[in-house]
């Protein structure tokens, strides 16, 4: 049984509070993804996510495709 992972990312160019919503959006389509949350003000994305389903590349690449970079935050 695969226990849960978090991932702190955080978001390249965000311009507006708004431009957060596409990517929890993408986010949170993804099978494995448990849950997402945003700091608008830090730029910063957390996903909790099961690593037996998905993982670091396929969170990254969802980013990617909504317009935007991360960069993983140690934690």
């Amino acid at each position: 049984m695969s226990t849960e992972h978090r991932l702190k990312l955080r978001i390249v160019g965000v311009p507006c509070a708004s431009c957060i919503v596409p990517i929890r959006r993408s986010l949170e389509r993804i099978t494995g993804v448990k849950w997402v949350g945003a700091n608008v003000v830090l730029d910063l994305v957390l996903v909790d996510y099961d690593p037996g389903v998905t993982d670091k590349a396929a969170i990254l690449t969802a980013i990617k495709r909504s317009g935007y970079d991360a960069v993983p935050v140690a934690s």
